[in-house]
């Protein structure tokens, strides 16, 4: 898990964290929540990163150039986080075959390019069964290709610090690519967990948090039934 905070701020201990964890532990899953390198520590990416720095320099010019670097660096760390998880599985009691990603905002930003960016720079990474998109979104939709990891993505019409657009492109790209999704758009919902109304909402009688959580549980067990589908759900 990725907590937000526009790459300025945040911590592995905020971003509602703690619930999301309690819907996935009684599931019988771990849940590693990281810290990364925010803008203000003047992050600098290893050679590895070198090429992917450069390219999102480019494409993302109407943003300052250290916002960019601190958003690569924390696409940088998310990746070494796996890592640890897969280099640490048996003491950590992790099993390095069935990982995913979850992030919110600027957190949903990093895991989506280390689900769907990396292997365009050749950067290996763990293999992930699952991408969790809280109100984020791909930089290139390009990037997201077949066969690549399935995909909840939950997004407000309202939000008015991540387009909500953010959130119809990436879908549309699954589709065209056939990438499994499930998409709960919140009409009229805004930025953030209290914005969309993550406590509040249900959905088949469900929370935002426990739908989500059974998206992933389906991809984590042997023969799981992932449910995808496209909701619309009231604010």
């Amino acid at each position: 898990f990725v907590h937000g905070g526009g790459f300025v701020g945040g911590s592995r201990k905020g971003d509602n964290v703690e619930s999301i964890a309690n819907d996935l532990v009684q599931r019988g899953f771990n849940l590693l929540s990281i810290d990364y390198r925010l803008q203000g520590d003047n992050p600098v990416v290893s050679p590895e990163f070198a090429a992917f720095e450069r390219d999102f320099q480019a494409l993302n010019t109407a943003e300052p150039a250290p916002r960019v670097t601190a958003f690569v660096a924390a696409v940088e760390d998310a990746l070494r986080a796996l890592r640890w998880a897969e280099s640490n599985a048996v003491q950590h009691c992790i099993d390095p075959a069935r990982l995913g990603v979850w992030g919110s905002s600027a957190g949903a930003y990093t895991v989506l390019h280390v689900a769907y960016a990396l292997d365009e720079y050749a950067i290996p990474r763990p293999a992930l069964r699952v991408a969790v998109d809280f109100w984020g979104g791909l930089f290139r939709d390009s990037d997201l290709e077949a066969g690549e990891p399935p995909l909840f993505v939950l997004h407000g019409t309202a939000d008015a610090t991540v387009p909500f657009t953010e959130a119809t492109e990436i879908a549309a790209r699954a589709d065209n690519v056939g990438v499994p999704l499930s998409f709960y758009t919140i009409t009229g919902g805004q930025h953030g967990y209290d914005g969309i109304g993550y406590s509040t909402l249900t959905v088949d009688g469900q929370s935002l948090g426990t739908k989500t959580a059974a998206f992933v549980d389906a991809h984590m067990r042997e023969g799981g039934q992932p449910v995808y589908e496209r909701r619309v759900i009231p604010r």
